[in-house]
């Protein structure tokens, strides 16, 4: 949860809102509660889709169908108002991470609890489906881990976001790598569509990575329809049931009742079906959930004890008392010289004024390697050492050539700028990038760069591996400046700021990008491109 920005709205149809949630294909999404103090999830459509009739009848059309789903494991959709100058949806909250977030944080989950996952899913799409409803876009990021099962969120409302609306922004329905090859290829999207995508969301938490790999989008769009999916980490006892969810033909699929079926008695039981990690980021959720909804509203003070007024005195008359003259009126200040009002600040001068405050909540990222490079160091210190001393001892000198002599040297030269410069990087602090919801903040031994979100155009996560880094472009089109600390490199008309690249080998390195992009899906206010290669 973050606090709410001062471009956030502060309440929402009967619901107040007390935090910021995340940010959507759709829209901000709110913690909220109601006046009788329920909390709910508020979900506020962007000004742009809220500007198109047709989104505005496809929306009521699927908001009131999803009000119909009754399912044990779906959140539940309490309210919703497609008529609002920004539409918007309230539902049931679920004090957990999504399962997006657990895996990268946590890695994939047991057999067991990827079981009791598909469990709650299958009964979760079993419902959707009986209402006469296809999600459409099934991923990791819309299952959220409750503390006595999943959740399945967004369903019955992606096919609000079809046409010319989503259309023009140049976006797509769906998540490469776990949608159905008929969403990628233009056919009928039906029941099996959502089986599919279950079975991708499945590998996932299985393994922590998609059936299809994460390549980018146009081969992850050419693998989905063409390519079989890679089951080779998934445990033997569930391979033949994704393998089936996953199949090509939708015909062949099977359906929700099937699979539970087969998974036989495996929904979630109680509070421990998750791993002891997981569960308790949930109790410091349900915990951050109750000091958040129980917190005093800042527009409503606490009421201030009233002074006892002194009872006025009585008096007895006999005859009407002339009224008290009045006072003389104050005289009107003056001034000894005209003072000129203070100029506006020009939105330019706003941005330069924004801050990313250190101490905001966010993860941090730092470089690595510092080992590596002493080892390094040590090794080519022990060669010259050694060396020098091999010369000395054997008189090797007399008997080779001047020219073996001078290359010999040449080497030790080399080899010992090699170790200071390792020796350098050794010691030299780690560079460190925050993301929280002020900014990006880079530091190095005290010294920071601060780059808000308000100066920022687009910011992405380019290069692989080793030359894995964090880009961003600004909004007035130049790119960050570099310090002597910190060195920016320029990169298609941005520049990369921060090299995830060395943060440590390659599964570190392999985790760490994706918390990254996590982060920056989280925090960047739609600024965010997950298309950036």
């Amino acid at each position: 949860m973050q606090p709410l920005l001062g471009s956030d709205p502060h309440r929402v149809g009967d619901y107040r809102l007390l935090a910021r949630l995340g940010r959507g294909a759709m829209g901000g999404v709110y913690l909220g509660r109601s006046r009788g103090g329920r909390v709910v999830a508020v979900k506020v459509i962007r000004p742009d889709l809220a500007e198109d009739p047709e989104f505005r009848e496809r929306f009521r059309r699927e908001a009131l169908a999803a009000r119909s789903v009754g399912g044990f494991w779906t959140a539940a959709v309490v309210h919703a108002d497609p008529d609002a100058e920004q539409p918007w949806l309230a539902t049931e909250y679920v004090p957990g991470p999504t399962l997006h977030q657990a895996v990268v944080d946590y890695g994939p989950l047991p057999e067991a609890t990827v079981r009791s996952l598909a469990a709650g899913l299958a009964e979760a799409l079993g419902a959707i489906h009986r209402a006469n409803l296809v999600h459409r876009d099934l991923k990791p990021a819309n299952v959220l881990l409750g503390p006595d099962g999943p959740r399945v969120i967004d369903f019955g409302i992606s096919r609000a976001m079809t046409g010319k609306s989503l259309t023009a922004t140049g976006m797509f329905l769906g998540t490469p790598g776990f949608f159905s090859p008929e969403q990628t290829l233009g056919g009928e999207i039906g029941p099996p569509s959502d089986v599919f995508s279950l079975g991708a969301v499945l590998v996932f938490a299985a393994t922590g990575c998609g059936p299809f790999g994460e390549e980018s989008t146009a081969a992850l769009l050419y693998r989905v329809a063409h390519a079989e999916p890679d089951l080779s980490r998934v445990p033997a006892g569930l391979q033949p049931l994704l393998a089936a969810c996953l199949a090509k033909d939708p015909a062949t699929r099977p359906t929700t009742s099937a699979m539970l079926d087969q998974l036989g008695e495996s929904s979630p039981q109680g509070n421990q079906w998750l791993p002891p990690a997981i569960t308790d980021v949930i109790a410091q959720h349900a915990t951050q959930l109750q000091q958040t909804a129980n917190a005093p509203l800042p527009d409503t003070p606490p009421p201030q004890p009233v002074a006892a007024q002194p009872k006025p005195v009585t008096r007895a008359y006999t005859q009407a008392q002339p009224a008290p003259p009045a006072p003389p009126a104050p005289a009107a200040p003056t001034r000894d010289k005209i003072v000129p009002a203070r100029p506006k600040q020009t939105a330019q001068q706003q941005m330069a004024l924004a801050r990313v405050r250190k101490d905001g909540p966010g993860p941090v990222f730092a470089t690595g390697g510092r080992t590596r490079a002493a080892l390094s160091a040590i090794i080519c210190l022990l060669i010259v050492f050694g060396a020098n001393r091999l010369y000395e001892t054997q008189g090797l000198g007399g008997r080779v050539s001047a020219d073996m002599i001078a290359i010999f040297r040449l080497g030790l030269l080399l080899l010992t700028i090699s170790a200071i410069w390792s020796a350098g990087k050794a010691l030299l602090p780690s560079l460190r990038l925050k993301i929280n919801s002020d900014g990006l903040l880079v530091s190095r031994m005290g010294l920071t760069h601060e780059i808000p979100w308000s100066q920022i155009q687009r910011v992405g996560v380019v290069g692989s591996g080793k030359r894995t880094s964090v880009a961003v472009w600004l909004a007035d089109g130049s790119a960050p400046n570099s310090r002597l600390w910190h060195r920016a490199r320029r990169y298609h008309g941005g520049a990369r700021i921060f090299p995830i690249g060395a943060t440590g080998g390659w599964l570190t390195r392999r985790q760490e990008t994706r918390r990254v992009r996590t982060a920056l899906a989280q925090y960047s206010t739609g600024r965010y491109d997950a298309r950036i290669l």
